[in-house]
């Protein structure tokens, strides 16, 4: 990955700047001038300091940086670009507002006490997003005075959480989180969120990247979502025990244009589980489906209510069970638009794996979206042997450490250990980008598998911000004597800003794979790397709701 150029480093003290803003003009600084090979204005946080050791930049400067201090990292062509790119540093930094954290001039209040006690605000939904233990005090007092909330914030205490939302149960009012990243409010999103048609259908996730691959998924059939309520990870676990996915279904069963409702999550804790399953059956006005990823399909509900509730295994199974419960005709469209035959994807990988060398033996997947990296897992379980994941579930072991991989590895770019100090992979592919090159050159790697997820909230071109790597890594595989396969999903709506039918143009033109649906992505995957040896029916059985009886 690295090339001749000059390196150069400045640290600016105590200079703290909101991390999105710092990405923006770290963009506009890498298009000023054609002589800057990269460039990178970040906090000084440990993560942040590892990627750019990573990125070529000489440790001796960076590590003298605190996590209050601004790094600028710039490399370039010659001295003139270097100097070129300070000058607009500086009048970029000063344009964003200096760096003095004295008050506003502004004569709107930033104090919340204040703005609930003169009742100057007409708002009913408030959306929280601040360091996690300072959550609880904040989202009480907004509960008390009625006030919805979307609490995107991260690392909020369990015991926290369960006071927030006891509390706000109590109040009637709707807490949506904490980690809640995504959201649909009558029609429009929130947070990480794919532009939608408006429809029947009403989902409750605690899972955000299923809630938009769901949601995105069902766009593209035609049919529309009008509410998406992300209830946040542990919301059905049993400490938390499912009170805002229990608060969810009674908003929603008194909507009367919701017809359809679905429920995204992990698997619940069994007392959530059957919580909800109770509820639906005594007071449920609508159709139901349960998609707990990985819990299986109809056969673990009881006869008597199966004509009210489908249990699906998979998101895009989801996806197909809503459709069947909206019509015939768009049921059989979901299919022929989202589902590809296993003789089908057969013969669409095949020509991937005949290229493969004897040595190469696994799969990196590199996602973004936490539940993706979850649902492959449950996919590949059981289909594949020494699975291993930052983030395990099932079956899968626990990596020794998040910046290794080993034979098969699962990994979730979103947890903790690669987001500290740094925006959301989603936003910034800077961690992804370094570690399709570090991966690609193991010679035992076969497949690479990768997520793209558009929509507001998401990167302005997550393909184009890696498309030149993809393209050298393959470049580098071909040098070597070896191929290797890039397969991937787009993840979003073709109304979406960045282009949905582009971005597939833009890795399918790089030689990439592109599948509808994750799901379908995973199976490829490991049908390549296992040479077109696996079992295609028995996994499709074992992942797909192919027809409603």
């Amino acid at each position: 990955m690295q090339s001749t150029g000059i390196f150069h480093v400045l640290v600016k003290s105590n200079y703290y700047r909101d991390s999105l803003n710092l990405l923006k003009i770290s963009d506009i600084m890498k298009r000023h001038s054609s002589g800057i090979m990269e460039a990178v204005v970040i906090m000084g946080t440990k993560t942040n300091k590892a990627v750019l050791v990573k990125l070529g930049f000489p440790s001796s400067k960076i590590n003298q940086a605190t996590e209050s201090d601004l790094i600028v990292a710039i490399k370039a062509e010659d001295k003139g670009s270097i100097d070129s790119a300070l000058i607009k540093l500086e009048e970029l930094l000063h344009s964003d507002g200096s760096s003095d954290t004295s008050a506003s001039s502004s004569e709107s209040s930033t104090d919340l006490d204040s703005v609930l006690v003169s009742k100057s605000i007409n708002a009913n939904l408030a959306l929280i997003s601040i360091p996690g233990e300072y959550v609880k005090d904040l989202s009480l007092k907004l509960s008390n005075e009625g006030i919805h909330q979307q609490i995107f914030s991260d690392h909020v205490p369990l015991d926290d959480e369960l006071i927030i939302k006891k509390y706000a149960a109590k109040k009637g009012v709707l807490v949506l989180g904490p980690g809640a990243g995504t959201s649909i409010i009558n029609g429009k999103g929130i947070g990480f969120s794919n532009v939608l048609r408006p429809g029947p259908v009403g989902i409750i996730a605690a899972a955000g990247t299923g809630l938009q691959e769901v949601s995105s998924l069902l766009d593209q059939c035609d049919i529309g979502v009008k509410y998406g309520l992300g209830v946040g990870a542990n919301d059905p676990k049993e400490k938390i025990g499912g009170l805002m996915m229990l608060e969810s279904l009674k908003v929603l069963e008194e909507l009367p244009d919701i017809e359809i409702m679905a429920i995204v999550s992990k698997p619940p804790s069994l007392h959530v589980k059957n919580m909800i399953i109770d509820y639906i059956v005594k007071h449920g006005k609508k159709k139901y489906v349960l998609a707990f990823i990985g819990a299986g399909h109809d056969g673990s509900l009881p006869n008597s209510i199966r004509s009210k509730i489908v249990q699906v295994n998979t998101l895009a199974s989801a996806v197909f069970a809503i459709a069947s419960l909206t019509s015939n005709q768009l049921y059989n469209q979901s299919l022929v638009r989202l589902q590809l035959k296993p003789e089908i994807l057969q013969n669409a990988v095949a020509k991937e794996w005949r290229g493969l060398g004897e040595q190469q033996k696994y799969i990196r997947a590199l996602y973004t979206g936490g539940t993706f990296a979850y649902e492959t897992q449950v996919i590949l379980n059981g289909v594949l042997k020494d699975l291993y994941s930052n983030a395990p579930t099932g079956g899968t072991k626990k990596l020794p450490s998040a910046s290794k991989s080993k034979k098969h590895s699962i990994l979730d770019l979103g947890e903790e250990e690669f987001t500290q100090g740094r925006p959301h992979p989603m936003i910034d592919p800077t961690i992804r980008r370094l570690r399709l090159v570090e991966e690609s050159q193991d010679p035992e790697v076969g497949v690479i598998l990768m997520d793209f997820v558009l929509g507001y909230g998401s990167n302005p071109d997550p393909v184009g911000a890696v498309l030149n790597e993809i393209v050298q890594v393959k470049a580098n595989a071909r040098k070597s004597g070896r191929y290797l396969s890039i397969v991937t999903h787009v993840c979003g709506t073709k109304r979406d800003p960045q282009g949905y039918d582009e971005s597939i143009r833009k890795l399918e033109n790089a030689g990439a794979l592109v599948f509808p649906t994750n799901a379908l992505a995973a199976i490829a995957s490991a049908q390549i790397i296992s040479r077109g040896k696996l079992d295609l029916d028995r996994i499709y059985s074992r992942c797909f709701m192919e027809r409603m009886g």
